[in-house]
């Protein structure tokens, strides 16, 4: 899945203390991680605005780092070693290793899936899934991106700014509108936190992808780090007392989890 506003971001301007080769090199790997098939040194060339000669020497020395492989089709496609980057992530956060921990000791073999997520700008990173037992289900990949707006765990999130820093991060460019029932405007989207806030618990109804909804909760997580997390399901198999109900469990997870990762949620963030 492609990152909004990842196109043409090959140029980059030279502020104080930034190394442009570095942000081409994050570029390339953006560009690479998102692409629907591995593109081909011209095609990265052309997305990201980076000279041939420049990319190619870029691009040799992720592959020489391991951060970038080579497909037999010529194409690239993201190395072995960024998982040894996500493991050391994991390992100074804990988030990956007590969720699974958490969802172990008090959903085991639950018929859901849970995800967790992280905030990065605009949009939710996917950091750990825990699959339900349920045949049919969304699948989320580690490191996919999707508009905050639009998930559970992106809005449960949300909901623990302050307006004013909500409406900071979502000024400039229009909201993103993944289906018909997405939030398309910044004053829909406070008014639906102030009832994130009330309820106790978000909701992703159909609003990231068509057919799918998702309650989530917001974590303590340590240092500066926002996160959430959420079940996701099946509309058509889910009633309203369902939802509720799960909406409480993943509060509940998510009290548990934030005090295993060292925090709890303030009560002044969600009430319910």
């Amino acid at each position: 899945m492609r990152t909004p506003g990842s196109q043409g971001r090959g140029s980059v301007r030279r502020s104080p203390g930034i190394v442009p080769s570095v942000l081409r090199a994050i570029r390339i790997l953006e560009a690479v991680g998102n692409a629907a098939r591995p593109p081909t040194l011209g095609e990265l060339a052309r997305t990201l605005g980076i000279p041939k000669s420049t990319l190619h020497d870029l691009c040799a020395t992720l592959l020489q780092e391991r951060l970038l492989e080579r497909t037999a089709g010529g194409g690239f496609r993201i190395g072995v070693r960024v998982l040894d980057l996500y493991r050391a992530y994991d390992t100074a956060t804990h988030l990956g290793t007590e969720f699974h921990r958490v969802c172990e000791d008090l959903v085991p073999r639950h018929e859901e899936t849970i995800v967790l997520s992280v905030l990065d700008g605009r949009e939710v990173v996917y950091v750990a899934c825990r699959n339900g037992t349920q045949p049919i289900a969304v699948n989320y990949r580690i490191g996919l991106r999707l508009p905050a707006h639009t998930t559970a765990t992106g809005k449960a999130i949300l909901s623990t700014l302050q307006e004013e820093e909500v409406c900071a991060l979502f000024s400039g460019e229009p909201l993103a509108r993944p289906t018909r029932h997405s939030i398309g405007q910044v004053e829909a989207l406070l008014e639906e936190l102030r009832k994130t806030r009330a309820r106790g618990y978000s909701v992703d109804d159909e609003e990231t992808v068509e057919g799918m909804c998702c309650v989530g909760a917001p974590l303590c997580a340590p240092g500066e780090i926002r996160a959430g997390i959420a079940f996701s399901m099946v509309k058509a198999r889910t009633r309203r007392d369902r939802l509720h109900e799960l909406g409480r469990k993943i509060q509940h997870l998510a009290t548990v989890l934030s005090e295993r990762l060292g925090g709890a949620i303030p009560a002044r963030q969600l009430r319910g």
